[in-house]
């Protein structure tokens, strides 16, 4: 059951005491104050992004990001994704897309590399407190579904973020030149959990902004 239908069924509880309509109409506002997130995937067209063999970050950014996109429709979120294809986008058309965009949150989603083979694990960054507050919620429900290295929620002056109006977040969804991690992120399984769960970040995000609880 969504929160929404939970809310409506509390409502409808307190007919009699002439609050339902008024209420119900309060609470289906409410949870209206977020409508559209803007899913970037990163990179794209000769911009590959981390490269590890055969295997290319602007491929996996954009699998995440269709995945996320079906989780957060069926949540009934309106959804902009920067590219729909394999395409170069510059920075700032990324966030020139969410600037136009009103209620809006942005997700830019990528996948890590490093130096040191060894570095794993999953981290989010942040630039703007309102972004800090979406991070957080992000990222604790990916780290509690997924059980990855918690490297923390981190501010990042990236472009994307310093640029971007609405609350905007960075995802690195693990690192591809770690090879047991590589192997994770191919698989199918690990994308989907991933996009389940940032989605259900953003739903709490959302329900935290509209119940003034940021």
């Amino acid at each position: 059951m969504s929160r929404r239908q939970a809310v409506r069924g509390w409502l409808q509880k307190l007919t009699g005491f002439g609050l339902t309509s008024l209420l119900l109409a309060e609470g289906q506002a409410a949870f209206g104050r977020i409508k559209t997130v803007v899913i970037d995937p990163g990179h794209g067209g000769d911009d590959g992004g981390a490269t590890e063999g055969r295997v290319f970050e602007k491929h996996l950014n954009f699998d995440v990001s269709r995945r996320l996109e079906i989780q957060l429709q069926r949540r009934g979120y309106r959804t902009i994704l920067t590219r729909t294809r394999d395409e170069f986008i510059s920075l700032s058309q990324r966030s020139n897309v969410a600037n136009k965009v009103r209620d809006s949150v942005f997700v830019s989603i990528h996948f890590n590399s490093a130096r040191r083979t060894s570095a794993y694990g999953i981290e989010t960054f942040y630039y703007s407190y309102d972004g800090y507050q979406l991070a957080s919620r992000v990222h604790s429900a990916v780290c509690r579904k997924l059980r990855p290295e918690d490297r923390g929620v981190k501010k990042g002056s990236y472009s994307v973020l310093r640029h971007t109006k609405t609350p905007a977040i960075l995802v690195e969804g693990g690192f591809l030149t770690n090879s047991k991690e590589r192997e994770r992120c191919l698989q199918p399984w690990y994308r989907q959990a991933l996009a389940e769960s940032i989605a259900v970040g953003i739903d709490v995000y959302a329900g935290d902004a509209a119940n003034g609880r940021l």
